[in-house]
């Protein structure tokens, strides 16, 4: 029987992941415009933005787990995030960075500035009127730091998230 091909379609371009250089520019974008901002609330959304860029980028995090996390999902005292995965397949995720564990505690103090509405008040990550963001909102965010990089390859959140290896090898390549 003969070997079927394999399909590449799901694959993202090389082209769309984003280089070490480009991801140090992104962060280096947000971290900017948070020490220059002067409204305690614009610093409070920077914060909620950085966290979610991070989580994408260094934890691999799907846009729609993401979404998904709940206040009570991170756990202040082993610094793990649980994490509801798409059918079923939850895991927990240890954020090994001290600087982000320290901006997700921030972030989470912060919280309840965004707190409109019970019904929303569990959610992890939400608009500056207090609802739940939207895929969309995730991809506006990510935009607005992307310009701001001076990136200007079309990529998106997912391509943020599918770069960490990309990052890594060139890494590795620069420290010989």
């Amino acid at each position: 029987q003969p070997l079927k091909p394999v399909d590449r379609a799901k694959e993202e371009p090389a082209d769309m992941l984003l280089t070490k250089k480009e991801v140090d520019l992104l962060f280096g974008a947000i971290k900017r415009e948070y020490e220059e901002l002067d409204s305690d609330f614009r610093k409070r959304v920077c914060l909620r933005d950085q966290v979610m860029i991070k989580l994408l980028f260094y934890h691999g995090i799907e846009i729609s787990e993401l979404l998904r996390l709940e206040v009570m999902d991170y756990h202040w005292k082993t610094a793990f995030l649980d994490i509801r995965g798409k059918r079923g397949k939850d895991r927990s995720i240890y954020l090994f960075s001290g600087e982000l564990r320290g901006q997700m505690e921030q972030w989470l103090s912060e919280h309840g500035h965004f707190e409109h509405d019970d019904l929303y008040r569990n959610w992890m990550f939400l608009s500056k009127m207090g609802k739940p963001l939207s895929m969309k909102m995730v991809i506006n965010i990510f935009d607005k730091y992307r310009v701001m990089a001076g990136i200007e390859k079309e990529c998106t959140p997912k391509d943020l998230k599918n770069s960490l290896r990309k990052y890594a090898e060139e890494l590795v390549w620069e420290m010989g």
